[in-house]
């Protein structure tokens, strides 16, 4: 059975029902999507932390796309939508929630008031803020990648997102009591998929076999649903699409949706002993070796930053031993993309590969594509300039045909950096309960790490750092050191 609680907001229906409406403006005035908004707001309509919306205001602040797909369409500027803005109308719907955390309160209520056997299911961003939080012994609390391997049997489910087509399917096909704690968007969302699931059964009832067999024609009834935000709806099939890529099951959906935005959120940190670019869903660990995000962090607070350039070669390592056949065809992308820059190198020397490339969508500074086909780098930084490496070396061939020669190796691209941030997560768990009780993890000790060896580790690359000032880093991202941004991009 399953049961919905609402979590009521009015106001946030006619936000959405707005942004749909300028969103679609943009699209039908001039030719282009929005991509990232829907990510953001989908994050946004499934948070139940204060930081979180804080976040994804700064991430709008920042984000392009809105600017740079008028000024292409034309030389537009966001003046000329006048009222039709979407960024604006995206802002006060973040504001709104940020301020008006009814998920929140809905949801804590929910959980300290039953007096039923409950397993809560959490994004991984989110357990710490509600283990504060929930003391009621009835009460399990788990992350998504565990949902699969803990007894479920005689436990009410509660879930406070619904997140498109696997969702429908992993839920509607349980024997449990399930609640879905949601707002009217996502219940609308859940209510399309019921439909589409009648849709398919009624094609099989009312076949000429079954008419033949019981001569009983079938009457249709089914609860059609036409109100479903093309926003939200759009995002969700997009993450319908994910469903194939590696370690899926232990990926956030949040981490996830922000990995797809090119444009990143950069914190300029000045500690008491440098200064520190840190990208703003990166994760570091508090002196005590908690782990908290970025965003999260404060003036005067003390922390350690996780060294991903000292490891990250040996996690990569780890996924291909894990996964040879995946990483195998990741490995034939990087080098193939590599070989290509580098013919291209050969051909026009640096200084006017930079020039054509830049005229075919480089975004980079000449001394970033130096480095560009050497060294552990896999991919560029940016889709566009690989989407202007491949439009440069194949001249004769349209825009279409680039983006199929493209799409398995941005698939590979997504691979590659999606699984480093899920070892990533792996470690850094390892490293928290190092910090905090001297145990080394798998992960560790199939790299050969031993207690003095991961100690003279951390002195060394992990040392405590003061948090002095910290700032959204306002400049061009390109023009950071190589070293900078290989660490951002890890």
């Amino acid at each position: 059975m399953i049961e919905f609680i609402d979590v009521p907001s009015n106001e946030l229906d006619e936000y959405i029902e707005r942004l749909d409406r300028k969103i679609a403006h943009v699209n039908s005035e001039f030719g282009f999507e929005l991509k990232s908004y829907g990510n953001i707001l989908r994050i946004a309509i499934n948070a139940i932390q204060k930081e979180t919306n804080e976040n994804l205001i700064e991430r709008v602040i920042i984000n392009r796309e809105l600017e740079n797909g008028l000024d292409n369409a034309g030389g537009y500027t966001v003046d000329y939508l006048a009222e039709n803005n979407p960024k604006t109308e995206l802002l006060e719907i973040l504001k709104y929630l940020k301020n008006n955390l009814r998920k929140q309160q809905v949801l804590l209520k929910l959980l300290k008031e039953t007096d039923k056997r409950v397993i809560a299911v959490f994004d991984n961003n989110d357990l710490d803020f509600i283990n504060q939080r929930i003391k009621n012994r009835k009460v399990e609390i788990i992350p998504f990648s565990e949902l699969k391997k803990v007894n479920t049997h005689n436990k009410i489910l509660v879930f406070y997102s619904f997140n498109g087509q696997k969702d429908f399917d992993y839920v509607y096909n349980l024997d449990n009591e399930v609640i879905l704690l949601l707002y009217k968007q996502e219940k609308d969302l859940y209510y399309k998929y019921l439909d589409q699931r009648k849709k398919l059964i009624e094609a099989e009832i009312k076949s000429n076999d079954r008419m033949a067999i019981c001569g009983i024609p079938y009457t249709e009834v089914r609860y059609n649903v036409t109100d479903v935000s093309t926003t939200i709806n759009s995002i969700i099939s997009r993450l319908d699409e994910m469903s194939g890529r590696a370690y899926e099951g232990y990926k956030n959906e949040c981490d996830l949706l922000l990995n797809e935005i090119e444009e990143k959120l950069i914190y300029k940190i000045a500690s008491d002993k440098t200064t520190l670019f840190l990208e703003s869903n990166d994760t570091i660990f508090t002196d005590k070796g908690e782990l908290i995000k970025s965003y999260k962090i404060s003036v005067g607070n003390k922390i350690r930053i996780y060294p991903k350039e000292e490891l990250a070669e040996n996690l990569y390592q780890v996924a291909v031993e894990t996964e040879p056949d995946i990483f195998g065809k990741v490995e034939e992308h990087a080098t193939f993309w590599k070989q290509l820059i580098n013919e291209l190198r050969n051909k026009l020397g640096d200084d006017l590969l930079y020039q054509k490339l830049k005229e075919k969508g480089l975004r980079i500074l000449p001394a970033t594509l130096v480095t560009y086909g050497k060294g552990h780098r896999k991919f560029p930084m940016f889709n566009n300039d690989l989407r202007a490496i491949f439009k440069l070396y194949y001249l004769d061939k349209s825009d279409n045909e680039i983006d199929a020669i493209l799409k398995p190796i941005l698939k590979s691209k997504t691979t590659y950096n999606s699984t480093m941030i899920v070892l990533g997560r792996g470690l850094k768990q390892e490293l928290r309960f190092f910090l905090k009780e001297k145990r080394i993890g798998e992960i560790l000790q199939k790299r050969n790490f031993s207690g003095i060896t991961l100690q003279t580790f951390v002195d060394e690359f992990m040392q405590v750092h003061t948090v002095i000032t910290k700032e959204v880093f306002s400049g061009s991202l390109e023009s950071l050191e190589e070293a900078t941004l290989q660490q951002i991009e890890l």
